[in-house]
């Protein structure tokens, strides 16, 4: 992805995140939420038996995405507030319009990609980086799949955006002492 730095990991059930605030994120609370939600290891989540009702009222940064193996029909089902605010999109998803239609750049590439590891995963895929127009915000992008049915080739992924100030950007200078 050009212009995107980012870092793929597949993330284990209830991994530590050295160096990270021990505050947890959204979109760690939504790895842990899909764990509880599988039946085995490496073994996706059905929709008939995941449970949305902890997001059900406040989707937050949180959405949802329902397509097959061509992103270009994918369409979002869902999102809460504040994806919407950080994305630029109205307050309400738009289910006729594929999701890259309503996405602008630079976070179009990020989604794209997100998107499509999550279809071949059988885990969360975290992507983490920064914007290049943007450098003193870091972004946390999770995305996890959900299954319809066992044979169809169309999936949900769940997902999260989170967005930080990226702590070194705004650390103090240190000034040399003057003797």
């Amino acid at each position: 992805m050009e212009g995107l730095p980012t870092q793929l990991k597949l993330v284990p059930p209830a991994a530590a995140r050295p160096g990270r605030s021990s505050q947890p994120r959204d979109g760690q609370c939504a790895i842990e939420h899909w764990y509880r939600n599988t039946w085995g290891k490496d073994c996706v989540p059905f929709l008939d038996t995941f449970d949305f009702s902890p997001i059900r009222g406040d989707w937050g940064h949180h959405f949802l995405i329902c397509g097959g193996p061509a992103v270009e029909q994918s369409v979002f089902v869902t999102y809460g507030s504040e994806f919407a605010q950080l994305l630029g999109l109205p307050a309400r998803a738009i289910t006729k319009t594929p999701f890259i239609r309503q996405i602008h750049e630079p976070y179009l590439d990020m989604l794209i990609e997100g998107y499509r590891q999550a279809r071949t995963a059988s885990a969360p895929v975290i992507l983490e980086g920064t914007f290049d127009m943007a450098p003193e915000f870091e972004f946390e992008a999770v995305f996890m799949p959900i299954m319809l049915q066992p044979h169809w080739s169309n999936q949900l992924i769940l997902g999260s955006l989170d967005f930080r100030a990226a702590e070194a950007a705004f650390a103090a200078p240190r000034r040399a002492a003057v003797g």
